[in-house]
């Protein structure tokens, strides 16, 4: 991630394979996200955790696309990931949930996170210009793509017990479910850079023809264990927060 926006506020060109470098990050947010939304003990907190970062990070987005031409376009192209995470937390949570009564509010974090995809793909014509009803701050990172891996783990966490029923070794269990993720992540990649075609040259955008770099985000998968990792407090906070600084600090220096 971090060598992702190095290379967007260097451009395109000059550090072309930090972009390709960058594309890993976002399946591996996603895939430990769908982790901690089924094991988590606590899934309030685990929601208003997530939550208090994305208004951080929106913040910081918000201002960014007041301070300079420059950091508006980055802004408005790169969108907030913990937008993104919330939506999938939610989404799991409901789908979870007893309460039958609530599930058909599901449709409504499916529908913010297509509408955010398409808009981003409409700005990717410079005739459109900027969406500035729908700011950067609370705009999703990857729109439908999020959609697509978050809903698709989800599924390989629930079929994955399934595969194999006579199995009762959780190991197993695990690279079966490793497995059909990564199966995931091919299958959600190529169903990205489809609609993202279909979209047309017009709309296109730089990344576009590269997203299937995303893929190689399967080798960290296929080797999850499963278990918790280190997990301290101090560390669980600077993991937080880590997004909204380090975009601070990369714009400082490049201003």
């Amino acid at each position: 991630m971090t060598f992702d926006h190095i290379g967007v506020f260097f451009g395109v060109d000059a550090l072309y394979p930090f972009r390709l470098i960058g594309r890993i990050a976002l399946p591996l947010f996603i895939f430990l996200s769908v982790e901690g939304a089924l094991k988590t003990s606590n899934k309030k907190k685990y929601i208003l955790r997530l939550s208090a970062f994305a208004i951080g990070a929106a913040i910081v987005l918000t201002i960014f696309s007041f301070l300079s031409p420059l950091l508006k376009e980055i802004a408005y192209g790169s969108g907030n990931i913990f937008i993104d995470l919330l939506l999938i937390v939610l989404i799991i949570t409901i789908l979870e949930s007893q309460n039958n009564k609530i599930k058909p509010l599901i449709a409504l974090p499916i529908i913010y996170m297509i509408v955010s995809g398409v808009l981003l793909k409409l700005e990717g014509c410079a005739c459109n210009g900027y969406y500035s009803w729908f700011p950067p701050g609370i705009r999703l990172q990857y729109g439908y793509y999020s959609l697509f891996l978050g809903m698709g783990f989800y599924l390989a966490k629930k079929i994955a017990p399934k595969v194999s029923p006579m199995c009762v070794d959780p190991e197993v269990e695990q690279i079966a479910s490793n497995l059909l993720s990564i199966l995931v992540l091919m299958i959600s990649t190529v169903l990205f850079v489809g609609i993202n075609t279909l979209f047309g040259a017009k709309y296109a955008n730089h990344l576009d023809s590269v997203q299937t770099y995303a893929i190689l985000a399967g080798v960290p998968i296929l080797f999850y264990s499963g278990k918790k990792g280190y997990s301290a407090k101090w560390f669980k906070i600077a993991y937080y927060l880590y997004y909204p600084l380090h975009l601070v600090i990369i714009a400082l220096i490049f201003m």
